[in-house]
C-alpha cells in the first residue's frame, strides 16, 4: 500500500504498490506432484527437491566443461562419464535419504531396548549429527581389514566406535558377517 497527501493537510490518498504486488505474486501459486508411492505432502516435496538438486548439480558439472576441454578422446567416453556422474548423484541423494531415516529411527523411543543399546544409539545419533555425508563416507573408506596394534590404534579404533559403526550399517540395511 502507498499513502500520500496532496498539499498541506490535504486529503489522504491510499493506493496499491503495483510493483511490490507483482513481485509477491510471482511466488504464489499451486503445484501438483504426481508420484507412484503414497506419501505425505512434505515427504513428496522433499523428494522432489532432492531430484531437483540432482539435476542442478549435474548441470553444474556439465557446465564446467564449457570453457575447458574434456579429458576424453571420444564423445562416447564423455557421455559415459556424464552418465556415471548422474548415477552417482542419484546414489548421493539416496544415501542422504537413508541416513535421515536412520536418524529418525534413532530419535524414536521404542520399548524393550537395553540400556547399552540406548547408549550406543545416542552415540550414533551424536556422531551422525556432527558429520556431513562426505565425512561419513570418508570414515568408511576402507579397502581391507587391517590389524593395528599400537597405542594410537586403541585410541582411534576403540570397541565403542566399531560397535557404533556396526549399528549404523545394520540400520542402513547393510548385512555384516
Amino acid at each position: 500500500m502507498t499513502c500520500s497527501r496532496k498539499g498541506r493537510g490535504g486529503k489522504l490518498k491510499v493506493g496499491f504498490n503495483d510493483k511490490a504486488i507483482t513481485e509477491a505474486k510471482k511466488y504464489f501459486g499451486y503445484f501438483a506432484l504426481v508420484c507412484n508411492q503414497a506419501m505425505d505432502t512434505f515427504t513428496a516435496l522433499e523428494n522432489y527437491r532432492l531430484r531437483e538438486k540432482i539435476e542442478e548439480l549435474f548441470a553444474v558439472q556439465k557446465g564446467r566443461l564449457d570453457g575447458a576441454r574434456p579429458r576424453t578422446w571420444y564423445p562416447d567416453n564423455l557421455r559415459g562419464r556424464q552418465f556415471t556422474q548422474f548415477v552417482s548423484l542419484g546414489y548421493h541423494c539416496f544415501l542422504t535419504k537413508k541416513i535421515k531415516e536412520v536418524q529418525a529411527k534413532l530419535r524414536k523411543k521404542e520399548p524393550g531396548k537395553t540400556k547399552s543399546l540406548i547408549k550406543l544409539e545416542k552415540k550414533l545419533e551424536n556422531w551422525l549429527a556432527q558429520r556431513s555425508l562426505a565425512q561419513i563416507l570418508d570414515w568408511f573408506d576402507c579397502i581391507e581389514t587391517t590389524k593395528v596394534q599400537t597405542v594410537m590404534s586403541s585410541y582411534r579404533w576403540s570397541t565403542e566406535s566399531v560397535a557404533r559403526d556396526r549399528l549404523f550399517l545394520k540400520y542402513l540395511g547393510v548385512d555384516i558377517k
